[in-house]
């Protein structure tokens, strides 16, 4: 991930950035929620899509993360796959909301908050290597992409727990930086991840 990053840190950080970005707007309504989640397997596409082309050495610009947004192959796909992860959010958040109240009560129901964690943990899974999945191995079986990307989590859940502890790591040195700290992690982050999925499904960057 360092490898690729160093070359054009700044172009990093401004795509990385940008889906943040985007991904905060849809946080401050509802509206805005349904746009950017829509929009989100389309930018994610264009974020990995740079970084393949960056491992074939082919310049890369702020324009290639709209790309996959003009390519009607992955248009339909990319819109079940953000429906679908609304449909399964709309239980976590519920889930959510209601431990959120026994929490505040001091009554908390740990068989609730265990399934709520296993549910968290299921949707993550199904939907980690999804977009992936759909843009660069051309599945458009809204089931099949699902089942993949969980089997890939499921067989690879020890490295893929040693990661996500190094990611929480790695984002916790942002509150004593004042998140500074972030302009170089949260892109690493987002490239390694795509390389595990490079390696988990032998995707061929030539």
């Amino acid at each position: 991930g360092w490898q690729i990053f160093k070359q054009q840190p700044g172009l990093w950080i401004q795509l990385v950035f940008t889906i943040h970005f985007c991904s905060l707007l849809g946080a401050m309504h509802p509206l805005l929620g349904i746009v950017v989640t829509l929009l989100n397997p389309f930018l994610t596409a264009g974020l990995y899509s740079c970084i393949v082309a960056r491992q074939r050495g082919v310049a890369v610009t702020f324009g290639m993360l709209f790309q996959p947004l003009k390519e009607p192959a992955c248009r339909a796909i990319f819109i079940r796959l953000a429906a679908a992860n609304m449909l399964c959010s709309i239980p976590l958040t519920l889930l959510g909301s209601e431990l959120y109240s026994q929490a505040q009560t001091g009554a908390i129901d740990w068989w609730l908050t265990l399934g709520f964690v296993i549910a968290l943990c299921l949707v993550m899974m199904m939907f980690a290597y999804a977009v992936a999945i759909a843009y660069f191995l051309r599945e458009q079986r809204l089931f099949a992409i699902l089942q993949a990307s969980l089997m890939a989590c499921w067989r690879n859940v020890q490295p893929l727990t040693l990661y996500s502890l190094l990611a929480i790591v790695l984002l916790s040195t942002g509150f004593p930086t004042l998140l500074f700290t972030w302009l170089l992690v949260l892109p690493l982050l987002s490239i390694s991840f795509f390389l595990s999925f490079s390696e988990f499904f032998a995707l061929a960057p030539v």
